[in-house]
């Protein structure tokens, strides 16, 4: 699919990146749902973060690895994005960065939220606000298709649930909204793994039509 009005990036990167930002995509999807369903006796999915899957007995190191596998597909978005396109790159490469330091950056169980913590839960913050941004500036220059309306719309919607998870931390919406939050955050996530799938799609190049031959009888 072409984007209107931009210079494209080799194709031996191009192609480099689409294969190291779909490998990243799978990775991060498998090991989320491992680590979901090892886990499944320990957390519970609809008031439990994201960030609490690292202590799931035995297993927390999936979570990590899900977020890594989530990094390693912006690097590739990435490395398909001309350098002259400063603002996509920036994003995406917030959005990498971001995951690297969730994943390196455990929180803590219980008590007052240490260094560690403080990290981890504002870079998750950054990450989950920089892929929808890439999504509309992607978007922006697509001319009308369904996938300019399909990103614009989970831009919004990831946009609606990142407001109603930082709100719940302040109290500001009933209880029952408050104790939802695990389940707006694994949205959230799922979101940001199809928003990146589908701009990695975008970045694909058009495929090439060749004249069909024609056999003297």
């Amino acid at each position: 699919m072409s984007i209107h009005g931009e210079i494209a990036a080799p194709e031996s990167v191009r192609a480099r990146g689409l294969a190291l930002g779909f490998v990243g995509l799978a990775l991060s999807a498998v090991f989320m749902v491992g680590v979901h369903v090892v886990g499944s006796g320990q957390i519970n999915p609809v008031d439990s973060t994201l960030s609490t899957l690292v202590f799931v007995d035995g297993y927390g190191w999936m979570f990590g690895v899900s977020v890594l596998a989530m990094a390693m597909a912006a690097v590739g978005l990435l490395l398909t994005v001309p350098r002259t396109d400063r603002l996509l790159r920036a994003a995406l490469g917030l959005a990498a960065l971001s995951c690297l330091l969730v994943a390196v950056f455990p929180t803590n169980r219980s008590g007052p939220l240490t260094v560690s913590a403080e990290i981890h839960r504002y870079a998750a913050g950054v990450a989950f606000f920089c892929v929808p941004i890439a999504a509309v500036l992607v978007a922006a220059r697509l001319r009308r298709s369904t996938t300019r309306r399909w990103l614009l719309h989970s831009a919004t919607a990831t946009a609606v649930l990142l407001l109603v998870f930082l709100v719940s931390h302040f109290g500001l919406v009933p209880t029952e909204i408050q104790e939802m939050r695990g389940l707006f955050q694994r949205m959230m996530f799922v979101l940001q793994l199809a928003i990146l799938a589908q701009l990695l799609r975008a970045r694909q190049p058009a495929p090439v039509l060749r004249p069909a031959l024609v056999l003297a009888a």
